[in-house]
C-alpha cells in the first residue's frame, strides 16, 4: 500500500469497546476473552479514553494474594476513568497512512482509534498494521516458530550453587503421576507427596504454555495477535493459581 492511502483500508473494524462507567473487572475480562491489548473507552458510544493490557495488569497487581474476591477488591478501589489514558489521539477513516504513522510515532502510542464525525469508534489501527501494509510483508498472524530442542547448560555455564536434575522420560513421568493420583485419591498421602506433585504438574502445564507463547512472541514477531495470546496465557495461569489457593472468584473459566 502507498502512504497516501486511507487508514480505512487496513483498520480493524470489529472493535471491542467498554463504557466508562463499567467496573474495572469487566475490562480485565475483555482482555482475557478477546485477542486484543488496546481497549477504547466510550461514554454514550463516544470515545473518551484508552486502556491497554499493560495498564490493567499493573492495576491487578494491587490486589493482595489473599483477597477472597480479586474483582470486588479492584472494583471497590479503582475506576476505568482513573486508569484510562485521556485525551486520546484519534483520526477519521479518510486519514492517510502517512499521517497516522506520524501521529503514532509522535505520541508514543501503539494503537490509534478511528472515529466518525460524531466521535464514535468505527475502527482501530496499530503499529503492526501500518508496518505490515507499508512493507507489504506477509501477515505473521498465527505464525508459529519452529520448536528448538532444549539443551542442558554446559557445566562451565551453570550458575554457582545451582543443581539441575535430569528430566524423567515420558514413561517415568507417567508412572509418577499415576502414583500421585492414586495416593491422593486413596488418601494415603501423609507427607502430601501426591498432592504436591499433582499441583506442580498442573502449574507446569500452564507455565509451559506461557513459555511457548513467549518464545513465539520474541521469535515469530511481536505483533498484536502474539501479544494477545501471550497475555491470555499469563492471565489463565494466574487464574489457575487463584483456583489452586482458593482465592478465585467463582465461577471463572481457566481457559
Amino acid at each position: 500500500m502507498r502512504p497516501e492511502e486511507p487508514v480505512a483500508r487496513i483498520m480493524t473494524e470489529a472493535v471491542v469497546v467498554i463504557e466508562i462507567d463499567r467496573p474495572v473487572s469487566e475490562a480485565l475480562d475483555c482482555f482475557l476473552h478477546y485477542p486484543i491489548h488496546h481497549l477504547p473507552v466510550v461514554r454514550d458510544h463516544r470515545l473518551v479514553g484508552m486502556l491497554s493490557s499493560a495498564d490493567l495488569m499493573k492495576v491487578e497487581y494491587f490486589a493482595p494474594r489473599g483477597a477472597a474476591d480479586c474483582a470486588a477488591f479492584l472494583d471497590a478501589r479503582f475506576s476505568i476513568e482513573q486508569i484510562m489514558r485521556a485525551p486520546v489521539t484519534s483520526r477519521g477513516p479518510a486519514t492517510s497512512l502517512d499521517e497516522v504513522a506520524s501521529l503514532i510515532m509522535e505520541s508514543g502510542v501503539h494503537a490509534l482509534p478511528v472515529v466518525d464525525d460524531d466521535e464514535r469508534v468505527i475502527g482501530i489501527v496499530t503499529t503492526t498494521d501500518i508496518i505490515r501494509s507499508l512493507l507489504r510483508g506477509p501477515p505473521r498472524r498465527g505464525t508459529v516458530a519452529a520448536e528448538r530442542p532444549a539443551a542442558a547448560p554446559p557445566p562451565e555455564e551453570t550458575p554457582e550453587g545451582c543443581v539441575y536434575h535430569r528430566k524423567p522420560t515420558a514413561a517415568e513421568y507417567g508412572v509418577a503421576m499415576q502414583a500421585a493420583e492414586q495416593l491422593h485419591v486413596e488418601a494415603r498421602d501423609p507427607k502430601f507427596l501426591g498432592k504436591t506433585l499433582l499441583y506442580l504438574d498442573q502449574r507446569r502445564a500452564y507455565l509451559e504454555k506461557v513459555l511457548g507463547l513467549a518464545d513465539r512472541y520474541l521469535v515469530a514477531g511481536q505483533d498484536e495477535f502474539n501479544h494477545a495470546q501471550l497475555l491470555k496465557a499469563i492471565l489463565a495461569t494466574k487464574r489457575m493459581e487463584e483456583h489452586a489457593t482458593g482465592a478465585a472468584r467463582v465461577p471463572f473459566p481457566l481457559e
